[in-house]
């Protein structure tokens, strides 16, 4: 039989972070001469999203949706040390520390991760890239908004406390985010991709050009209203705001986004006086 690693990720997990994980495995396949499938659950953490709803196939990589009480059964199996049962073969799961077999199970970024170091080398490049549906939608709006001669401002609002990146929600730190982008002159031609009802209509108030996407701020906090992270269309209008940061001049990236690999070359870091550098080039 043909060499094959299976894996999945945590129910939980989102976008950003099983594309991580199929880039980490596609690393150490492309070196061990194992296929590649990846156990996609449809679950609350891509908003119930089959991945063919947002994405296009990835090259190398076999996808399969699997139902969210599939994934948990996995999970099960993982944590009890069972083998894990996919299409009527029973596979081992690889466990940090021992050689992988031909054919075996690999789970979230443990798995993952420690299969990469197995033949450390440059990490393969893997975009998420919109299906073709989307990418016409894309298209349209980079050209009508004038998207590519905009300056990206990305503020990611973490819910998790125990998470190192800021800001949180929590009005300070909230705060000193708007202090540092209300640096830059309001004249500035910006788009915006945030979470944060409370973010997005102070920096709107601020920029006399500015474009974003309407979206629904269902999820109710003190300091705020936040974009519902299991809402289908809220998933969907991230996405697309990632291939809007993609094709901006210049990105400010606050809390990280899908594919923010790609415009690394073009960050504005703190503090941000170099955007009005970006916008007199332009005229």
């Amino acid at each position: 039989m043909s060499k094959l690693v299976v894996c999945a990720a945590t129910p939980t997990s989102g976008v950003r972070h099983r594309y991580l994980l199929m880039r980490q495995v596609k690393m150490f396949a492309e070196q061990s001469g194992h296929s590649v499938c990846m156990l996609w659950g449809v679950t609350g953490g891509v908003s119930q999203c089959r991945h063919e709803e947002l994405f296009a196939p990835v090259p190398g990589i076999q996808l399969e949706n699997v139902s969210a009480e599939s994934l948990e059964e996995i999970a099960n199996s993982v944590a009890s040390g069972a083998r894990v049962r996919y299409k009527g073969e029973f596979l081992n799961v690889y466990r940090p520390g021992t050689s992988p077999r031909d054919r075996f199970f690999s789970w979230d970024l443990d798995g993952s991760g420690a299969l990469a170091k197995l033949h450390p080398r440059a990490m393969p490049s893997l975009v998420a890239k919109p299906c073709a549906a989307l990418q016409v939608q894309l298209d349209e709006y980079v050209k009508r908004n004038g998207i590519n001669d905009r300056l990206g401002i990305r503020v990611r609002v973490d819910e998790l406390w125990h998470q190192k990146r800021k800001p949180h929600r929590s009005q300070p730190e909230l705060d000193a985010v708007l202090r540092s982008l209300l640096r830059i002159p309001w004249y500035v031609r910006v788009f915006i991709a945030t979470d944060s009802e409370y973010i997005q209509n102070t920096l709107v108030s601020h920029f006399i050009d500015s474009r974003f996407l309407a979206k629904k701020f269902d999820l109710r906090h003190v300091t705020g209203r936040y974009v519902h992270r299991s809402d289908k269309h809220a998933m969907v209008t991230f996405l697309k705001e990632v291939s809007f940061l993609c094709a901006c001049r210049k990105v400010i990236n606050i809390g990280g986004f899908l594919n923010d690999g790609l415009v690394h070359s073009r960050l504005i870091h703190e503090p941000y006086d170099a955007a009005a550098f970006m916008h007199a080039q332009r005229v």
